[in-house]
């Protein structure tokens, strides 16, 4: 097939140098040290607050503000043991059908524009208007 359209006609889009470095060069290593020690942070703090090493999986020993205490999984309820839920794209269809099914099919039209509708668009001039 012929091509309508010249590659002429529309001007080629390239990057230039600024749209791949807005804010400068970035210091990898530099940036790599500050996640790191931000995250060792975070990691203390949650350790602090919940006597736990989440590294470890296992509670911080001695004496602390919280006693955690090991439990046969099955004496909880269901909601604590299941740790991903899965919904099927086929269980969300259905809900829609059968939405779509029970609700009246009717379609609501304003017998006029509303007064607003006037206003709100543009009127185009003509040669002799003022502008």
């Amino acid at each position: 097939m012929e091509r309508l359209v010249a590659r002429g006609t529309f001007p080629v889009l390239v990057r230039t140098s600024a749209c791949r470095s807005l804010f400068g060069p970035v210091d990898h290593e530099e940036l790599s040290r500050e996640l790191q020690a931000r995250l060792a942070e975070l990691n203390a703090e949650d350790q602090n607050r919940w006597d736990y090493d989440f590294q470890q999986d296992m509670p911080l020993r001695g004496p602390g503000r919280l006693q955690w205490t090991e439990v046969d999984s099955e004496s909880v309820p269901a909601f604590y043991r299941e740790t991903v839920q899965i919904s099927s794209p086929s269980a969300r269809d259905l809900r829609l059908r059968r939405r779509r099914e029970t609700s009246p099919r009717r379609v609501l039209l304003p017998a006029a524009p509303p007064a607003w509708a006037r206003w709100s668009r543009p009127r185009a001039r003509g040669c002799g208007e003022p502008i």
